[in-house]
């Protein structure tokens, strides 16, 4: 704690001042945490000193949300290559990065990048790609503080760590062998005799009032979190991109006709090939077209224009 409080005044990371009419004050706690890194056997003890953000309400504490990441999706293309193409990645973070003020941070890190060569993904800000002149290239991920660089050459890799650690005060964690934590994985298959019907909602008074408390929405959200981040065998099994299906009989409401569904499905899918077609092409590499398969014929009809009048 005596670190965590010095920190906190070396870096001038608070200022006393008289508390605004109308403005109330947030409250704060510390957190113990023990990191177990990669490459390092034994754990390491940090105390941190935390606002306690949760207990803001959106537009009377704040109106907007700064959000400084770097899309999953694009950190799954980054490891395809990573794996096809028999690349180098290697894993960085800046120290105390809590401690500053992140959005500012943030922007100077991506001022850097951008100084040194580096060119912005214009579909993921947060994405950054140097073209080497021997065709190879380098391609920088933040993550807030959380930083991965990818590329064949060591040496243009080690070149980049140099130049980031003499802005900013880094930490290199070599071979990237995760981000953003651990997960615990545990077996919780969904059961195939479940089948959601609109009769499971709440019916009585007291029922809705309870469901009222229930913050739906943040915990679907944090559910797809959850599955596109740590749990691959979810996301595969609904994630597949040049394969679309719908099952509409699975409704037990409404089973009605599947074209609408399959009709859905394919769109989300060609926007999301689209997308990576062209984020792709940022990086440099050469795409082909792209072939999407649909077993709905018909989708298929309402495509080559058979059926497109009477639908």
């Amino acid at each position: 704690m005596h670190e965590e409080m010095k920190s906190l005044h070396k870096n001038n990371t608070y200022e006393l001042i008289e508390l605004p009419k109308g403005k109330r004050a947030l409250k704060n706690k510390w957190v113990l945490k023990r990191n177990h890194e990669p490459n390092i056997s034994q754990p390491r003890y940090k105390t941190r000193l935390v606002v306690k953000g949760f207990s803001q309400d959106k537009d009377i504490d704040f109106e907007e949300i700064f959000s400084p990441v770097v899309k999953m999706s694009s950190i799954r293309v980054v490891l395809g290559l990573v794996a096809s193409m028999n690349l180098k990645i290697e894993q960085f973070d800046v120290k105390i990065a809590f401690l500053h003020d992140i959005e500012t941070m943030v922007q100077e890190v991506c001022s850097f990048m951008v100084e040194h060569g580096y060119d912005r993904a214009a579909l993921d800000h947060y994405v950054f790609v140097k073209k080497l002149y021997d065709g190879e290239f380098i391609i920088f991920l933040l993550y807030v503080d959380d930083m991965l660089i990818v590329g064949r050459d060591t040496s243009k890799i080690d070149n980049l760590k140099k130049e980031l650690s003499k802005s900013f005060e880094m930490k290199d964690l070599g071979l990237a062998s995760q981000i953003l934590g651990k997960a615990k994985p545990v077996s919780s298959p969904l059961g195939s005799h479940l089948k959601l019907s609109s009769k499971q909602s709440p019916s009585s008074e007291k029922e809705k009032k309870e469901m009222r408390k229930v913050p739906y929405a943040l915990a679907v959200s944090s559910l797809m979190y959850v599955m596109v981040c740590t749990r691959p065998d979810i996301a595969h099994a609904i994630g597949v991109v040049r394969c679309t299906g719908a099952d509409m009989t699975g409704d037990v409401d409404l089973r009605k006709s599947t074209f609408e569904a399959e009709y859905i499905a394919i769109i989300e899918a060609s926007k999301e090939l689209l997308w990576m077609k062209k984020f792709l092409q940022e990086l440099g590499l050469q795409q082909e077209r792209y072939s999407l398969y649909c077993d709905s014929q018909s989708v298929i009809h309402l495509r080559t224009g058979v059926t497109a009048r009477e639908q």
